[in-house]
């Protein structure tokens, strides 16, 4: 390759990563360029009628930049979530928090880790875990500092999104191209999750009273998903958006062994190992999205709402249904509002909504209390940024969810602050 074009396409990798997350060079060279970017974030909550020290969804990211041929830079993103304050799990007030299975406790966890090539003419195309082509639309919604993120689909099933794709998206192949006109541009992403992991299935009273079935392991699983989305960016003022994704994953709820357990003397006692059931479905989602404004926090006004729809995505909190598996089908509501000012934009404040609702006939009859599944929070908050890389916020959240959400829901009062690499 050319050496005046191998700096080019340095220098270009660099700038595109520093222009978006303050990154850091940690090394560069006519061959490569290793760079670091992230943040650390703290807040002091009063939430559910305590108040404690939290952590915020802290990272770090080392990245590389390795120019090939023919325009091509290829290269990997590595990406670990920090617990510093506390390893122990808090109660997650926003979507971003959420972490994979099995990592729940960990004080250092990976949050991302994937391979890309680019190219200004094919496109790009991305290896392993990363933001699956879902999150496209869904993260106009996603700015708030302390909470947000719960309505949108993204954060599946209680997890990061990952094992159905929708979120950080696990073992996904991805292929986002973008294709400028005068009057905005427009971009395409399409996404395969080639894995398979273990579903816990438990339902309660299945087989009459004080019985719980479990579906042994290995028996279960989530399957194959399949991710598309479509985004429009129009040169009308500052910025129009106009999204919309969908995120597909099949589940695999059979088997010929069914656990049946006693459960009437306090500790369960298995009493059948041979009980057939077949529940296989699917989970899907699908996000409608539109912002007006540059970005969130930048000068002036941004406003953003995303709107989704989906089948068996969301979980509602343990014990709450009989008879049947808590997945439920939901519609939901997500905004973010955010009016910048002053000296080098250094004064935001922003507000919005997350509103979950359960659409679901045969969930709601089976709910133990309340006849739907609820989750509304209304937010608002004020921002000051420091300088650069340093900002001080609060935010506060007024809950109006119902009784099948209070577990996970509640009013909050919250003052942090973050800081950039």
């Amino acid at each position: 390759m050319n050496k005046n074009t191998r700096r080019q396409l340095l220098a270009a990798a660099i700038f595109a990563a520093t222009s978006s997350a303050h990154a850091v060079p940690i090394y560069q060279s006519n061959q490569v360029t290793l760079y670091m970017e992230g943040y650390f974030t703290a807040h002091m909550v009063n939430s559910f009628g305590d108040t404690q020290m939290q952590d915020g969804a802290s990272r770090i990211r080392i990245g590389l930049h390795v120019p090939a041929y023919d325009e091509w830079d290829t290269g990997f993103n590595v990406e670990w979530g920090i617990r510093a304050i506390n390893s122990g799990r808090n109660v997650v007030i926003q979507g971003d928090q959420q972490v994979a299975p099995g990592d729940e406790r960990q004080s250092l966890y990976l949050r991302q880790g994937h391979g890309f090539f680019k190219h200004p003419k094919w496109g790009e195309f991305s290896l392993g875990k990363q933001w699956g082509v879902y999150y496209e639309v869904t993260y106009i919604t996603d700015w708030y500092n302390v909470s947000g993120g719960l309505a949108s689909g993204t954060y599946s099933l209680g997890t990061d999104g990952g094992v159905t794709g929708s979120g950080r998206a696990d073992s996904a192949i991805a292929w986002r191209k973008t294709w400028d006109f005068e009057s905005g541009e427009f971009k395409i992403g399409m996404q395969y999750a080639a894995h398979v992991a273990d579903l816990e299935i438990s339902v309660d009273d299945i087989a009459g009273p004080d019985t719980v079935l479990e579906c042994p392991l290995g028996d279960c699983e989530y399957g194959i998903s399949h991710g598309i989305a479509a985004i429009y960016r129009a040169n009308v003022g500052k910025g129009l958006f106009f999204g919309a994704a969908y995120n597909r994953v099949k589940l695999d709820i059979a088997s010929q062994n069914g656990l049946i357990f006693d459960t009437s003397s306090g500790e369960p006692v298995l009493i059948d190992d041979s009980y057939a059931f077949n529940a296989s479905s699917n989970t899907w989602t699908t996000a409608l999205g539109i912002y007006y404004g540059g970005e969130a926090y930048s000068k002036g006004f941004y406003g953003a709402v995303v709107l989704q729809r989906s089948q068996n995505n969301e979980l509602a909190p343990q014990g709450s249904v009989e008879g049947i598996t808590n997945f439920f089908d939901a519609k939901g509501v997500e905004t973010f509002f955010s009016y910048t000012w002053g000296a080098d934009n250094c004064y935001t404040a922003y507000g919005g909504n997350n509103y979950l609702v359960s659409d679901d006939p045969e969930f709601d009859a089976a709910l133990v209390v309340g006849n739907k599944y609820k989750l509304s929070q209304l937010y608002f908050g004020f921002q000051y940024r420091w300088n650069e890389r340093v900002r001080l916020y609060f935010e506060n959240a007024i809950d109006g969810s119902n009784q099948v959400a209070a577990p996970v829901s509640s009013n909050f009062s919250a003052i942090g602050f973050r800081v950039d690499i």
